[in-house]
Parts: C-alpha cells; structure tokens; sequence
C-alpha cells in the first residue's frame, strides 16, 4: 500500500499539533462551593446514603421503605438538584457509590454503634411528628461529610475527596468466662452523633 507524501505529512503535523494543542487547553477549574438548595441537596444525599447503608447492615429495609415513601418529594427535589450540579448521571452514580462505600466502611468498623446511630435516625425521622428533612439533614452531623466545599467552610475529608478512609476502631471482643459489660441503659443506647473515624 503506498501512501501519497501529503497523507504522510497530515499525518505528522496531527501528531505534532496533537500535544501542542493539549498543552494549550486550561486546566480543570477547582471545583465550585457549594451552598443553599445545592447544599441542602448534598446534606439530604448523605443522609439518604447513611439510612441506606444502615437499612442493608443492621436489617432495618422496612424502615428505610418508610423513609423512603415518607420523604419522596424532598429526596426527588435534592436528585434533581445533585443532577444538575454534576451534569451527568454518571458522575452522580459515581459519586453516590463512594460515599456509600465510605459508609459501609464506617459500619463494618463498628457495626453495633453504627446500628444504634441509624436507629436512632429512623425514630428521629418516622416518629410521630414528620421532621422537615432540610432542616434536619442541616443538624445531623453525618448528612456533612459529603465532602465538597462549602462556602465559607472548608470540607470535611470523605472517601469521596480522598480516595481512603480511615476506620472507626471496632469495640473490644468479649473474652470467654469475662463478666459481662452492664446492660446499656435507655440515654446510652441513643447516640446523638454518629460514630467518630
């Protein structure tokens, strides 16, 4: 097969002009803060992401249901909102699985405290007065560790941001013939933060 002297200079002059004109091409800006309904969005996703991940490791699908159904239109209005921030489903779906792979870590790292917690978020938000989940995702310490800027503050470090997470250390095993550690009373067996990494 013979190629004709021009085809062969095209040819050259594309794959000279090629890293030139990368080199050309800006830099990815740094990502945008975030605040208001985007934030809000954010808070509400990882809520969902928490309740989910507790729903699967402690065994409390009805409760995430009811949550579900219960929420609907706040947890549509925050997709739609996250959809419009990253553009694609793609980068939301990649997204969402991160930060529901950093939650599953924190629950295999102690899951008796990380049950108690997701327990203690349902009677919070199916209990008998309905919460207004904006308002609620605002105050819940977990529903910040979404891991994007926020305007003003800087962000919490996520597997989302990092890449790593650190576990939470698990609790100390019970020892064969040890006396057994006291019954949890009612105020101790309610976190009121989730568990610390």
């Amino acid at each position: 097969m013979k190629v004709s002297r021009a085809a062969l200079l095209i040819a050259v002059a594309a794959m000279v002009a090629g890293p030139a004109t990368a080199a050309k091409k800006k830099a990815p800006a740094a990502p945008k803060c975030i605040k208001d309904k985007v934030l809000s969005a954010f808070q509400m996703r990882m809520l969902q992401t928490e309740l989910v991940v507790g729903a699967l490791s402690c065994k409390m699908t009805p409760r995430y249901n009811d949550f579900v159904v219960g929420y609907r239109p706040d947890l549509m209005s925050a997709h739609k909102t996250m959809m419009k921030y990253f553009g694609r489903e793609s980068r939301l779906e990649d997204y969402k699985s991160r930060t529901a792979n950093e939650a599953s870590q924190r629950s295999l790292a102690n899951i008796t405290e990380f049950c108690l917690y997701s327990s203690a978020l349902y009677d919070k938000l199916l209990g008998p007065e309905k919460v207004k989940l904006v308002d609620f995702a605002m105050t819940e310490p977990v529903a910040n560790r979404h891991g994007q800027d926020v305007c003003g503050n800087p962000a919490l470090v996520t597997a989302s941001t990092t890449g790593k997470v650190v576990p939470m250390p698990r609790a100390k095993p019970e020892v064969a013939g040890a006396p057994a550690a006291p019954a949890a009373t009612e105020a101790s067996a309610v976190p009121s933060a989730p568990p610390q990494q």
